[in-house]
């Protein structure tokens, strides 16, 4: 179980780009319940009208808001028979640990990028989508209109930020946003000729350690890649996108979604003959477990946006 353990939290620090530590909020779970809740307090308005001599000003109200989700369970198992192990010359007890590690990460971060990219989001919550077309000047409103040659460009991510900025939106603490897109789209902006101020990670490795999957920075954004950045299916391939999918690109600032779990990620590994379905030890059972879930915070604003661009090659 150990072993188990051990690979769930290297693949966790080596391959999750959605749910790597530093990106999120940790939720805080409310015992007692299935509830993780995050706790915002609001700003205060600045103060414009002068003093009135002898007055005591009128006081501030400090106020709270929270928002919460429920956590779910999710895990799997990998069984291993006795003559298996028996005739294997590899260890398959190590690998099935690798491979159940990496499932559970990929289970996580897939979990929290879905919830991220849902489809069901609010009136308030589409308000941080933005999709433009191929030169960036025409917006549309759906995936459907979405032209094929409306790849991500470096205008349109200097314009994102653009938005974020003028909305009060703070970077990270290093100055930059994160940016998680799809190695499709990496292909697109690298070869944009309006992306020449990229610079790409080891030239400035030295200056800021390297982040999971980060290839360098443009328009004060880190750009992480990952093939599990989020993509749409096509419903009509030939009208919108000659790949047949079309890709978001996700901007990041500090706050924009919660992770948190009710039940810490265990590892399991059950001997041979362990329990009641195996009565004549014949197959051993390495897996996990764990409850968890995740959540946007744009009760006072969006934190994040969402570019949706198709792409050159598939």
């Amino acid at each position: 179980t150990q072993l188990v353990q051990a690979r769930a939290l290297e693949e966790l620090r080596a391959r999750a780009v959605h749910a790597m530590p530093g990106l999120y909020v940790p939720g805080r779970f409310v015992k007692g319940t299935t509830s993780i809740r995050y706790a915002r307090y609001a700003d205060l308005a600045p103060n414009l009208t002068p003093l009135t001599e002898g007055t005591a000003p009128t006081d501030d109200a400090l106020t709270i808001s929270s928002q919460y989700f429920t956590a779910a369970q999710y895990g799997g198992t990998i069984a291993l028979t006795d003559l298996a192990q028996l005739d294997s010359p590899h260890d398959l007890i190590s690998i099935a640990a690798e491979r159940v590690a990496y499932k559970a990460t990929r289970t996580m971060d897939n979990l929290v990028r879905n919830n991220i990219h849902s489809s069901s989001r609010t009136a308030a919550q589409n308000g941080a989508y933005q999709i433009y077309g191929a030169t960036g000047a025409t917006a549309v409103t759906a995936n459907a209109t979405t032209a094929a040659t409306a790849n991500i460009t470096g205008w349109q991510v200097k314009r994102m930020v653009a938005d974020l900025l003028s909305n009060n939106v703070a970077p990270f603490a290093d100055g930059f946003y994160r940016l998680i897109i799809h190695p499709n789209q990496q292909f697109d902006l690298l070869t944009d000729t309006s992306a020449n101020g990229f610079i790409e990670l080891n030239k400035y490795v030295s200056d800021l350690p390297a982040l999971t999957n980060e290839i360098g920075r443009f328009a004060q954004c880190r750009i992480i890649v990952s093939s599990d950045a989020f993509r749409a299916a096509a419903a009509t391939p030939t009208t919108y996108s000659s790949t047949g999918a079309v890709y978001n690109a996700l901007f990041l600032a500090p706050d924009a979604y919660t992770i948190g779990d009710s039940q810490t990620l265990q590892s399991y590994f059950v001997a041979p003959g362990g329990d009641h379905s195996d009565p004549i030890a014949q197959k051993a059972l390495v897996g996990y477990k764990m409850r968890f879930g995740s959540l946007l915070l744009d009760e006072s604003g969006a934190r994040h946006r969402i570019l949706r661009t198709a792409a050159s090659i598939s």
